[in-house]
Formats: structure tokens, sequence, C-alpha cells
């Protein structure tokens, strides 16, 4: 199994054995309201309920989100009106399903809150779905730094940066014009994002046919994320490059520039507000990734990147990293030395 399902084997473990519990909470909570006391045979009953209507109620959910993921993005009307109410009546009728199976009709028909459920339910689905696309829109975590003021005042961080673009980008535009090379890029930024995210990059904003990424020092350390996000973003494109040859006769092929340094990050503007990353890593980043096409290369690294990501005495079992010497990067008054990161595996990298 690799990091990438084991992780969401446990988020999803996570989210059944959780509503498994707050729906024997909520059913007791009911059955509280209804029969005035916790006692007798009929708690059993409810605790039988609210299990098996928290664990089935999240487990639809579970799947009725992969079916509409497999569409993203959809529009946000439908997000945000069709999607939660869709959800609401998945709950509502699961739970008046188990209501009505453990309690019988009559007891169904006189307190089964279905209503009361239904109502509920599309209150919280409406609230959740609200905020988890307000945080798509705005970007990774920035929602959350608008809110706390994370980054009122600019702050100094420390952090990897990574420059992705697309491979011949004017060419591909000029063969498929521009409405059919948007969608080309739109494709494949989607076809990406959820790799990044799962390698906890933070994606920072598109930029033409680039997109620029971002990891914390601490996120990026562990497990080597912006390495192997290179190599796994490989291994998405190949299983999806039978769709891109019969849509647009052309498959994205992409070079990236990565480097750690610190940059300066603060909230910028006030009308369409946005948190801003500015300073001499960004700006060397996209020095390092203009250097690929010159050298022939389709991923090169910074020393300081290498230095932070494979310090001495540790080793990388999916790349092999070799010194392309040092260059003197436009804009810059010293020489950096550049490595060319190489797979290093018959297959790709499992993540």
């Amino acid at each position: 199994m690799t990091r990438v399902q084991k992780k969401e084997l446990v988020s999803f473990l996570t989210l059944v054995l959780s509503s498994s519990v707050l729906g024997v909470l909520f059913s007791v909570l009911v059955s509280f309201i209804v029969q005035g006391s916790f006692q007798g045979p009929h708690l059993l009953i409810i605790l039988k309920l609210g299990f098996c209507t928290g664990f089935f109620i999240s487990f639809a959910l579970y799947c009725v989100g992969i079916f509409f993921n497999r569409y993203a993005p959809l529009p946000l009307w439908f997000t945000f009106f069709i999607q939660p109410l869709i959800f609401a009546i998945v709950i509502a009728t699961i739970y008046g399903g188990f209501f009505l199976y453990f309690l019988g009709l009559e007891t169904f028909l006189e307190n089964s809150f279905v209503i009361h459920t239904l109502v509920f339910s599309f209150i919280i689905t409406t609230t959740v779905i609200f905020f988890e696309n307000l945080e798509r829109l705005l970007g990774q975590n920035v929602l959350r730094g608008l809110i706390f003021g994370t980054y009122h005042k600019p702050i100094n961080e420390s952090r990897f940066v990574m420059f992705l673009d697309i491979a011949g980008s004017t060419s591909i535009a000029e063969k498929l014009g521009d409405i059919v090379f948007h969608a080309f890029l739109n494709d494949f930024f989607c076809d990406i994002s959820a790799t990044i995210l799962n390698h906890s990059g933070q994606i920072y904003k598109y930029v033409g046919d680039e997109v620029i990424i971002t990891w914390k020092e601490v996120d990026g350390i562990k497990n080597q994320s912006p390495l192997a996000v290179f190599f796994e973003i490989d291994r998405v494109m190949s299983k999806r490059e039978n769709y891109y040859m019969s849509r647009y006769g052309v498959v994205p092929e992409y070079r990236a520039g990565l480097h750690f340094g610190s940059l300066v990050a603060g909230e910028m503007g006030l009308h369409r507000q946005e948190i801003a990353f500015s300073g001499d890593a960004m700006n060397t980043t996209s020095r390092i990734q203009s250097e690929c096409r010159p050298l022939g290369e389709r991923f090169l690294v910074s020393s300081a990147a290498v230095e932070k990501l494979c310090p001495p005495g540790s080793a990388t079992n999916f790349c092999t990293i070799v010194s392309q010497g040092t260059s003197m990067l436009r804009g810059k008054k010293q020489e950096i030395e550049i490595h060319a990161v190489h797979n290093s595996l018959v297959t790709y990298p499992s993540t």
C-alpha cells in the first residue's frame, strides 16, 4: 500500500469511526428527549441506531463525495445548493430507514425527527461545504491565515519553493488555439493538484502555464516531499496519457526548479486580498527553473534544497542527484550550485 493510499485509508477510517460515535451521542440525545431518561432496554436499541446511522451515513457521504470529485471542479451554484441538499437527503433517508427498522412505524411517525434531521443536515453540510470551497478558491491555509491575521504583518519564513511549467507551451498553444489550450492547462493543473496536496505542498499561484508550489520547512523535509512530488506527477500523467492524446493530440511535458530559502509572507491588497510571497527565494527558484532548457534537464534543484532534503548520511531511494556545477543566474551576484534530479527507479516511487 502506498503512502497516499495509507493516508486516504486513515482519513476514511477516522471519518467512519468519529461519525459512528457522533451517531451514538445524537441518538442518545434523541432518546432522552423522547423518554426523558437513559434507562431500560430501549437504550440498547438507541445505541444500535446511533452506531448504524453514523457508520452508514459517513460511508454513503464518502462514496457520494468520490462521485462528485470525478467531475470537479463543479459550478459553485451546484456546490453550494444542490450538493448540500443531496447530502441532507442521503442523511435523512439513512437515519429514517434505520429509525423505522429499530423502533417501528408507530415511534417513527411520532418521534423520528426526520424533518428536523433533514433541516439540520442541510445547514451543517452547507456550512462545511462553503468553507471547504472558500479555502479551495483562496488557497490552502490562506483562509485560516486571513481569519487569524497570521500574515497581517509581513513575516520571514523559510520554505521550499518549486516553479513547474509546461515545456513547449507556445507551440502547443499555437497548435490547439487559445480556448482549447486553456482547457489543456486546466486539465493538467487539476490532474496534479491532489498529488501536490498529498505531498504536503501548498499551491501558491498559477501564472500562465506555470504553477508555483511551496512547502514549509518541516513539511518539505518529511519524506523528501518536494523531490518525491515531481516523480509522483510523472506517475499520474503516465496514467492520463491516453486521455491527453485522444483529446488534445499532445501529452504535457514539464520542467521544474526547486530552491530552499527565506521569503517574506504577508497580506497584500485591499480588494481581492491574498497572502503574497516575495523575496530572494522566489526569484532564485524562477531562475533555476529557467536553466532546465539550456541544460537539457527536467528537474533542477539548488544546493540549499539538497542540503535540507538530503543531509550527509541520508539517502533517497527513488532519485539520483547529479551536480551540474555552479551557475551565474540572471540577477544574482554570486554563482550557486545546481543539481539535476533523475528518477532512479524502474517504476515510479510509491508515495
